[in-house]
């Protein structure tokens, strides 16, 4: 397995309880399988080895939707040779600092 000696498994003391589907449970199965590891040393492995990611979540994708709509709006305006106004501009570019800022929490 890991090759890890007792007092290093006795420092982890959080334990988290998951669910899975059956196909990802495979998955989970297969990669330690294949590594030769524990399902819990994959999962440690890959919580080590990862950068700070975007993980996709309702709230970002809900500002990135708001923003595209006003950005289409815009554009739409712009190639029917309509005016848009600085506010139209100055919203559609909170909504991108909005959605910036929910990508980087």
């Amino acid at each position: 397995m890991t090759g890890q000696t007792g007092s290093e498994n006795r420092r982890r003391q959080i334990v988290r309880s998951t669910r899975w589907d059956e196909q990802e449970f495979a998955q989970l199965q297969a990669i330690a399988t294949y590594s030769g590891c524990s399902e819990a040393e994959v999962l440690r492995r890959l919580v080590r080895r990862a950068n700070k990611q975007i993980i996709i979540s309702r709230d970002l994708v809900r500002a990135v939707r708001q923003l595209g709509n006003n950005v289409n709006q815009i554009a739409r305006r712009m190639n029917s040779n309509e005016q848009v106004r600085s506010d139209q501009l100055l919203e559609a570019y909170r909504e991108l600092l909005h959605a910036v800022k929910i990508a980087k929490s």
